[in-house]
């Protein structure tokens, strides 16, 4: 276990970065110290990576989780729960809320849409987490204390008319996820090899976007092209999609290893 001045020379790349954990090992010792549920803001996944390295060191995974409001959310905070409290307790206690968008029905409207107008409100990202679009409009998941100031504020994205009313939590709207079967055959189980096959991207592109750190396994960064898969992986290529592996197959007379998986639309 590393104390936290440890922790930041190992982690914090920058200074943003350590600003984030120093935040993040603060809640952490709060929580021990003096026994009630602190919390981050609403992370970014490179964030949670991020943060989630820094928890494992600090020895706090048996106290710590992420949560965005139900499961496979991709912005969420870290909580730090004390002993009275269990996982799904402290997910429960989780400071979040639950705003839906109306719009109207002839009205077509976009992630982009509802996240460009939000921040239009001079609100920080990190008081926003997911935002999941569906028929009726969007529902938002917020801050518990930045939701009385979206609703009195929240009313266009961009020239269309919204209204907002709260929800409880339980009545989230997720929809399933569209999922694509698709099959190929790869060189080698490298990283690059599969995002490349999947996300139809020419091989040197997908070795760039890894190394920016734009490629994601097991909701992980990783930067390293020549990291070998496993049946089961889950790959996130930022601005591109999802998908999973579902199984490795034979070898083609060429020497190429054929590959199945799901890809979400």
């Amino acid at each position: 276990m590393k104390n936290k001045t440890e922790i930041l020379n190992a982690l914090g790349g920058t200074g943003e970065e350590r600003l984030l954990l120093a935040g993040l090992l603060d809640k952490e010792q709060t929580c021990r110290t003096r026994g009630y549920l602190t919390h981050t803001k609403f992370l970014s996944m490179s964030e949670r990576a991020l943060c989630a390295q820094a928890v494992r060191l600090c020895g706090a995974t048996d106290h710590a989780l992420f949560w965005g409001g139900y499961e496979d959310a991709e912005r969420g905070l870290y909580l730090f729960y004390p002993d009275y409290l269990d996982a799904e307790s402290a997910r429960r206690s989780a400071p979040l809320a639950l705003l839906r968008a109306h719009k109207r029905k002839e009205d077509t409207l976009s992630h982009r849409d509802y996240l460009g107008a939000l921040m239009g409100l001079q609100i920080d990202r990190s008081v926003v987490g997911d935002i999941l679009v569906h028929d009726e409009g969007a529902d938002i998941l917020v801050l518990e204390d930045m939701a009385e100031f979206i609703l009195l504020h929240f009313a266009k994205a961009g020239r269309k008319q919204l209204s907002l009313t709260r929800e409880p939590i339980e009545g989230l709207r997720v929809a399933p996820a569209k999922e694509t079967q698709g099959s190929g055959s790869v060189a080698s189980p490298r990283l690059d090899s599969v995002a490349a096959l999947i996300f139809g991207l020419p091989r040197k592109n997908a070795q760039e976007r890894i190394e920016k750190g734009l490629v994601f396994v097991n909701n992980m960064p990783c930067l390293k092209p020549e990291r070998l898969l496993d049946e089961g992986d889950k790959l996130t290529v930022r601005g591109v999609g999802r998908a999973r592996i579902v199984a490795f197959g034979g070898m083609s007379r060429k020497g190429r290893l054929f590959l199945e998986f799901v890809k979400n639309v």
